[in-house]
């Protein structure tokens, strides 16, 4: 993370400030290279049996002051940008879009009373994905997006007795709850996690000790389609290497189609070759129509079915294989 210092005429002639501030700004940029094979087969679609190169990277802008009375305050901006070539919905890169884009932006206010985020800040939640897998081929990961929240909401978070709380709520009222808790017990890190939203429920677990970790999560959502979502994993770390392996299993209930369930597994490593450069491949064992399936957030391809709780989720059996490596700066 670098730090970029405001001089005190700017900060006077704009903030009407005394002092000098400091404004933090990190990120990441990232080449990547997969190769999919016969990945996707849904209608109307192409199988991605070719190599591919992309570019992924993020800027986060952090900006916090404080008052004399102690009253912090400050703002959070990240600035997203993925390229590469593949421009079929179907194509294994993250969603097949090239651009850039502003992401979780807001400004906040800590105090005693606890944090308040107000704007692009996230669904509140403490439960999270235990894949353990340090690097993913790209785009194969399965979702598990259990709030139907919109992008800007008020962020509240705070903790009691060793317990993390947040909630957030839109401006459609609609409203989502997290509570995480850590402890030591006998030697070896627990970490619990459980989310809440209006038509969702997930919850986490997390164990680690030794460089070894281990965790499951579950979650049931009934947004547009009634979908369960169950991924473990196992991952070790030793100095500047770490490995992993992870499994994920998608239930989605079509009115149509009836009950489709989905495996994906998944390997990969990191290697740190030195402080902020890291290299990553990654290799998953796919259902070849795992990414044409309904998703459980809605869309074009939820609308149908007689109950309006998802269309056809197809029917294109089968295992296919993708893989990635990729090299990673961050700063």
């Amino acid at each position: 993370m670098k730090k970029v210092l405001l001089a005190t005429t700017a900060v006077v002639a704009f903030a009407g400030a005394a002092a000098a501030q400091d404004l933090s700004i990190s990120g990441f940029v990232a080449f990547e290279a997969a190769y999919g094979e016969n990945y996707d087969l849904g209608a109307g679609t192409r199988s991605v049996d070719d190599l591919d190169f992309g570019v992924d990277a993020r800027l986060n802008f952090d900006y916090s002051n404080s008052t004399k009375s102690g009253l912090e305050y400050g703002a959070h901006l990240e600035l997203d940008m993925y390229s590469s070539d593949a421009t079929d919905p179907a194509d294994i890169w993250n969603g097949a879009q090239s651009g850039v884009g502003f992401n979780d932006g807001y400004v906040f206010i800590n105090s005693a009373l606890g944090n308040v985020k107000m704007g692009d800040t996230g669904t509140a939640g403490a439960a999270s994905n235990q894949l353990n897998v340090p690097k993913l081929a790209p785009g194969a990961i399965e979702e598990s997006n259990y709030a139907a929240l919109e992008k800007e909401q008020v962020h509240y978070s705070n903790s009691f007795l060793g317990v993390d709380f947040a909630a957030s709520v839109d401006d459609d009222s609609n409203w989502a709850l997290g509570l995480g808790y850590s402890a030591d017990v006998g030697g070896v890190s627990v970490s619990l996690g459980l989310s809440a939203a209006e038509e969702a429920l997930a919850g986490s677990i997390g164990a680690s000790a030794g460089g070894l970790s281990f965790g499951v999560n579950y979650a049931h959502e009934e947004v547009m389609a009634t979908t369960e979502y169950v991924a473990a994993g196992v991952g070790y770390s030793m100095g500047a290497l770490s490995i992993g392996t992870g499994v994920e299993t998608e239930i989605r209930h079509g009115a149509v189609s009836g009950q489709e369930i989905e495996s994906n597994y998944f390997a990969g490593a990191t290697y740190e070759l030195a402080d902020g450069l890291v290299l990553g491949v990654g290799v998953g064992n796919l259902d070849s129509d795992s990414g044409s399936n309904c998703s459980a957030t809605g869309g074009a391809a939820c609308a149908g079915g007689s109950t309006g709780k998802g269309a056809d989720l197809g029917d294109n059996e089968g295992r296919s294989w993708t893989a990635g490596a990729s090299v990673t700066v961050s700063f």
